[in-house]
């Protein structure tokens, strides 16, 4: 009786072939090359393109014509945190632990499309912590932020970037600014930071579309694993947003705030920031130019 051993043992090749050459090794020129399955292949062939991704998430924050707010709120969510997460990927896979935080922004820029002149900012600070070396992103995203008082605006978090070998990597977060919209976003290093090893920074922005300026104002630190808020003062009204907020040479950190919408004075606010916390060490008025 003749054996079907062979048929079958050729059937089951012919089955397990996709398997087989999704894992083969052929020997080539007397070296092994190993064949990559082709879903993976096609990958390396063809990239992610993120600023195309970031693009077109960009344009879906933007509120269009008749879709009114309660399709935006539906939405601004989940594309939200779709878009940080094309960010955080565009710049790990664009930029170097030896990139400049010139060279960041510039890239920040042109992906969310900023142009010079504009009132949205994105800022970068290159820190040097005992925990290593780390990019600091401040990223204002257009039409993220919306409440029912102000309507439309901007979305501003803050993100850390650290070292893995000759990679950047996502480390840590702050939540939005505000829960109001904003735009305009100003950030200026506090350096009394550095005593205690950590980063400290006073960040501010326009909560429009009042003029003068309502302006929100925090002072965050990080110490090269979270971000931490160290103060968070009640809006201030300002004569002009990038003046509202100074830094000293000493470290102290003084606002710069009308007392009132109509006033002709502007009050200037001295702290001094600790590890124990933010005290008020010196106040004075002058006439508003």
């Amino acid at each position: 009786m003749r054996s079907h051993r062979p048929v079958l043992l050729a059937a089951a090749l012919l089955l397990s072939l996709p398997a087989i050459l999704a894992r083969a090794a052929v020997l080539v020129a007397g070296q092994m090359v190993f064949l990559l399955p082709v879903g993976i292949a096609a990958q390396q062939n063809n990239p992610i393109d993120h600023a195309a991704h970031i693009k077109t998430l960009s344009e879906q924050l933007r509120v269009h014509a008749g879709q009114g707010l309660e399709h935006f709120e539906s939405i601004k969510e989940d594309v939200s945190r779709e878009l940080y997460a094309e960010l955080d990927a565009y710049v790990t896979e664009n930029f170097t632990p030896s990139s400049s935080s010139s060279q960041l922004q510039a890239g920040l820029d042109t992906v969310l499309g900023r142009k010079e002149g504009d009132d949205r900012h994105n800022i970068v600070f290159s820190v040097d912590l005992q925990a290593g070396h780390f990019l600091i992103v401040g990223i204002e995203l257009l039409g993220a932020g919306t409440n029912s008082s102000n309507g439309y605006g901007d979305s501003v978090r803050f993100r850390a970037y650290g070292v893995s070998g000759q990679s950047l990597v996502y480390v840590a977060c702050t939540g939005d600014l505000s829960d109001s919209a904003l735009a305009d976003l100003n950030a200026k290093i506090v350096p009394e930071g550095s005593v205690l090893g950590q980063f400290w920074f006073a960040a501010w922005a326009d909560v429009p579309p009042l003029a003068p300026y309502d302006v929100v104002v925090r002072l965050y630190s990080f110490d090269g694993t979270n971000f931490h808020t160290i103060w968070a003062p009640e809006n201030i009204i300002a004569d002009k947003i990038p003046n509202a907020v100074d830094v000293t040479n000493a470290g102290s950190v003084v606002v710069n705030r009308m007392p009132d919408w109509k006033s002709q004075i502007i009050e200037h606010d001295q702290y001094s920031v600790t590890a124990q916390g933010v005290l008020k060490t010196a106040e004075w008025a002058t006439q508003r130019q």
